[in-house]
């Protein structure tokens, strides 16, 4: 690390170091680390002919992604900084005027201006060649200002770090050359669909870099959130996509593999899901079978919303209550009831009846998972015999594949259990879901066995996995049946 990456370094680490927790919350800022930024800056091609590029760097903090590609581009490079926050405005100063270059620094909100110079022409044909940016990460409401702004460049928009990067494209020429390192949560999930049908129509994309380990990208922040790198082309033709992936922030083990744009998007998806296979892996054209609900199922998240019910939920079950199940309950394999702070029953009334499903053989998947957790998809098979009473509650952090609300045929049950915890499930599921949680319409859209296959794949298991734990359909014997049962069944889904 030379000496001025290394000044750099200290005064990020500086301001970090002096900002509370909850104002990084409330503002999400994250600074990007030296072999990050330096990564990010050697995605961008330099210009040809002695060119100068006109950079933008929204949110630039204290200016470590600007300083990054102006030492790349060897001072051909004049960078517009955004920087709303007064804390930040001399650090940025000094990290700039280490570089020659016209550069300007801007205490504005960037969002806002961006939209104004789109509505009145003023950034008509575009105003930077490059854009290098790590945006704020926060949620915002519908209501919001932002959100507001957004939708007159015709984008509904959940999230500032996608109100950032949609601002920064609007604001390129064509064939501008756009690098950001964001969170992978766009990809996929109903509420960044209308981003992504927009991203996709006024970029391609070229590069996309993983982090095998969601919190090594910012971890001196200890930022547990799983970060992907993106290189866009504004108007670009699409074609294939270079995907690279690296452990951490060193970038030591960097792998790479160029796949066709098919395997990143796949052609007629209307939801238009970005997958992301890591180099070397082996299929990235998904899995075929038919979605859920063409199989005569379908998965909800779990009805029960405890603190609207709060008054009605038992720590322990009693006369007139059922049972609550929590993410607790299936911590490993199925315990009703299971001493800790989460409640095990609720009470049957003409206020609860509602949310409640009648008890029966389900297949239950947590939606959320722990940073140890080393697989995305955990199904758990919940036999029907497993409660008692008729009814049964599952609360709001748990999703159930059921059958038009009531349970599944039991051999069925365990046929989608096993499918679901088998290594191809997961290994395709990784290519378009993140770390922190399962989306009931990512299981949706899952592709699954027929009902025959299904049911076929139950009977086997249930001849070869008997010596298994059977409410938990993760025992190694039951692992090691699934697998082999899966590929006797239907091995066109392998």
């Amino acid at each position: 690390m030379d000496s001025t990456t290394a000044d750099i370094e200290s005064r990020r680490r500086a301001a970090t170091q002096s900002l509370d927790a909850n104002h990084r919350s409330q503002f999400g800022q994250y600074f990007t680390p030296a072999p990050v930024a330096q990564f990010m800056a050697s995605l961008i091609k330099r210009p040809r002919g002695g060119k100068h590029l006109s950079i933008l760097d929204p949110g630039a903090g204290i200016g470590s992604l600007s300083a990054a590609l102006l030492s790349r581009l060897k001072g051909r490079g004049d960078v517009t900084a955004y920087e709303f926050d007064h804390a930040f405005q001399s650090g940025l100063k000094e990290t700039l005027s280490a570089h020659p270059g016209k550069h300007v620094i801007l205490q504005r909100d960037f969002i806002e201006e961006a939209v104004l110079d789109v509505a009145t022409g003023k950034a008509e044909g575009g105003r930077f060649d490059a854009v290098i940016l790590n945006p704020p990460y926060k949620k915002i409401n519908t209501d919001s200002k932002h959100r507001l702004l957004l939708r007159k460049l015709g984008l509904e928009t959940s999230n500032l770090y996608t109100c950032f990067l949609a601002c920064s494209i609007a604001l390129c020429k064509p064939g501008a050359q756009v690098v950001a390192i964001i969170p992978r949560s766009w990809m996929n999930g109903l509420y960044f669909l209308p981003f992504r049908h927009w991203l996709l129509r006024h970029a391609a994309v070229t590069h996309i870099h993983l982090f095998d380990s969601r919190d090594r990208a910012f971890k001196d922040d200890g930022v547990l959130q799983e970060n992907v790198i993106v290189r866009l082309v504004v108007g670009g033709s699409q074609d294939s996509v270079e995907v690279s992936s690296s452990r951490d922030q060193t970038f030591a083990d960097l792998k790479r593999q160029a796949v066709p744009f098919s395997a990143v998007v796949t052609p007629g998806d209307e939801q238009m899901f970005v997958h992301v296979p890591s180099p070397g892996t082996a299929s990235t054209e998904g899995l075929p079978g038919r979605p859920l609900r063409e199989i005569g199922l379908d998965v909800c998240t779990g009805p029960v919303v405890d603190f609207r019910l709060r008054d009605y939920l038992r720590p322990e079950p009693c006369d007139g209550s059922v049972p609550l199940l929590y993410s607790t309950h299936f911590n490993g394999h199925f315990e009703w009831p299971r001493p800790s702070r989460k409640p095990n029953a609720i009470m049957v009334n003409e206020n609860t009846r509602g949310w409640l499903m009648p008890a029966g053989c389900y297949v239950v998947l947590r939606r959320f998972t722990s940073k140890e957790e080393t697989r995305r998809v955990v199904a758990y098979l919940l036999n029907d015999n497993a409660l008692p009473g008729s009814l049964v509650g599952f609360e709001n952090h748990l999703n159930v594949i059921h059958q038009d609300r009531h349970g599944l045929d039991p051999k069925v049950a365990r046929g989608i259990a096993a499918y679901l915890n088998s290594q191809a499930v997961d290994d395709y599921f990784r290519t378009f879901s993140g770390h922190t949680q399962v989306n009931a319409t990512d299981l949706r859209r899952l592709r699954y066995p027929t009902i025959a296959e299904l049911r076929k794949l139950g009977d086997q298991l249930e001849e070869e996995g008997r010596r298994g734990t059977p409410d938990s359909g993760r025992s190694r014997n039951a692992k090691g049946a699934a697998e082999r049962a899966i590929r006797s069944v239907s091995p066109r889904n392998l």
